[in-house]
């Protein structure tokens, strides 16, 4: 059983799988420190756990429901949950966040899924959002991608590319939501503030 954070962390790279960078963990762990209010939050994107095991450990009580469609990665999440001991706190959903219901409202809401369903998810989650609700939106330069199109020649790559660019776009608009885009942390992460 992995029973620390950093083998998680090691075992994910090796892996591939899609965890945040390590300078943006840093800032999102960073940013709700430096919010104490933040202790409800809901996370689209589970992938083994590693950033809801995070998250939690900042504050003892804080609650996390964390969204995972991977049925291979929601039994990782489990297993890597359990052996922190934090089972009680970080509460696992296995299905498509565009699919989860709930009553809840979050201090913060992260979303870190899939990238070509941003704004599917902001808007079905606004519901669980009260003024001052906080959205976290990673991978908004997708590699560079997406404010440099020629660095990649896949079209399914390019597509999701320009509705990452048009959900950036738009959220930097939208009156709802008072937002910074911090385009050099991690893969390009936008903290929206909703009004």
């Amino acid at each position: 059983m992995i029973n620390d954070l950093k083998t998680i962390h090691d075992h994910a790279r090796e892996d591939n799988i899609p965890i945040m960078k390590d300078d943006g963990m840093a800032f999102l762990l960073d940013y709700i420190r430096n919010h104490e209010n933040i202790r409800d939050i809901l996370e689209c994107g589970t992938a083994v756990g590693y950033s809801s095991i995070n998250m939690a450990n900042i504050r003892w009580d804080m609650q996390i429901d964390t969204i995972e469609v991977d049925p291979e990665m929601y039994k990782q999440a489990l297993l890597n949950i359990e052996s922190q001991n934090l089972q009680g706190r970080i509460h696992c959903h296995l299905c498509d966040a565009a699919e989860f219901e709930t009553d809840k409202r979050y201090d913060l809401i992260f979303i870190d899924a899939a990238k070509s369903q941003y704004r599917r998810y902001l808007e079905h989650f606004l519901r669980n959002a009260l003024p001052g609700t906080v959205f976290v939106f990673d991978n908004l330069q997708f590699h560079g991608i997406v404010d440099d199109p020629q660095l990649s020649h896949n079209r399914s790559t390019l597509q999701m590319t320009r509705k990452i660019k048009s959900f950036r776009d738009k959220l930097l608009k939208d009156e709802r939501f008072e937002t910074t885009y911090y385009p050099d942390i991690g893969d390009g992460i936008a903290v929206a503030i909703v009004k």
